[in-house]
């Protein structure tokens, strides 16, 4: 994948999540900053220090590969020491780091253990222990829970965000998974086609998405087609037929746009602006989940929480939202599938 014009900085102790879809350029991005590969043009600089010629073995980063990428023959204690090892680390001074690092992954029983005899899970966090030995300026993650099983992805996931904030080590994190890159990343960056679409605060990037493909990759969202009209010095924007609230931050011209909305902003109210007919309805324990039919055929997803609907299959019912709970985009806008 050619990266388009990447500019992006992470600050000491900071936790930047990368995410996108596959083929996206976030590995690549990843290796160049490694040093695994060279960019054509631009610049690598590691607190402040220009990284862009130095090969990967001198670089103050290490990586954690969705392989983990350990050494098999090697018990759990030899593959975390290889750092230390390479650079030399007095065998003293090194065993004491191996132990500490071994105790902020919670493996300190399995130190004497061959890695090919351990789980998933722990195997990723004798790799994590290995990037963490020798205090790296950065320690860059390649989507390192993708191989994991839901349980141990969310546990491990708790377990980096204890381990970066008692250390505040500097995290540059790859991920396809947007719920790990909400709960995890103090910023994210969405990466589209090799470019970098948003940055920015976690909540900001999901409540203000500047592009249809950000709001549409950070979570579940509706789509409806509408018109934008210039009225009176004012603009009106009309799904449905009807007018309908909606900011214009995105820079909405007259003409067709793209109203999205997500399914928890999605209201059923006796005084809301569009008619819709239940087609089906889903209790997941904290929230009923309506698919509603507008009447141009387009179907959308409500997801209720408080106060919960008595709405069935068949009703007839009315929805709104609030005004600054519809994103609005050009109707040709790129939408993430």
């Amino acid at each position: 994948m050619v990266l388009d014009d990447i500019n992006l900085s992470v600050a000491r102790g900071e936790i930047v999540v990368i995410v996108g879809p596959s083929g996206c350029g976030k590995s690549t991005l990843l290796k160049i900053v490694s040093g695994i590969e060279t960019a054509d043009r631009g610049q690598v600089l590691l607190s402040g220090r220009d990284c862009t010629a130095l090969p990967a073995y001198r670089r103050p980063v290490h990586t954690v590969f969705q392989n983990y990428a350990l050494f098999p023959h090697l018990d759990v204690t030899a593959n975390v020491a290889f750092p230390l090892n390479v650079a030399g680390v007095p065998r003293a001074a090194g065993e004491r780091l191996v132990h500490e690092a071994l105790g902020w992954v919670k493996l300190q029983a399995h130190a004497r253990r061959r890695v090919d005899s351990l789980s998933g899970g722990e195997r990723q966090r004798v790799a994590l222990a290995r990037a963490l030995v020798d205090s790296p300026h950065c320690v860059l993650l390649d989507e390192p829970l993708s191989a994991l099983d839901p349980h141990l992805r969310a546990e491990t996931l708790e377990l980096l965000q204890g381990i970066q904030k008692r250390l505040e080590t500097t995290f540059l994190f790859i991920t396809h998974d947007r719920e790990e890159a909400l709960r995890l990343g103090h910023r994210i960056g969405v990466l589209n086609g090799g470019r970098l679409e948003q940055v920015g605060p976690p909540q900001e990037m999901y409540e203000a998405p500047r592009t249809a493909f950000v709001a549409s990759f950070l979570g579940k969202i509706n789509w409806i087609v509408g018109e934008c009209v210039h009225s009176g010095g004012s603009r009106v924007f009309v799904v449905e037929g009807q007018s309908v609230p909606g900011t214009s931050s995105n820079g909405i011209a007259a003409g067709k746009v793209q109203l999205g909305i997500r399914p928890e902003d999605v209201l059923i109210d006796t005084d809301g602006w569009l008619a819709a007919q239940v087609i089906a309805r889903r209790f997941l324990g904290n929230c009923v989940v309506l698919e509603l039919q507008l009447a141009s055929g387009a179907v959308i997803i409500s997801d209720c929480r408080e106060p919960l609907p008595d709405a069935l299959p068949g009703q007839h019912v009315r929805i709104r939202w609030a005004a600054d709970a519809a994103h609005l985009f050009p109707a040709n806008g790129t939408i993430s599938t």
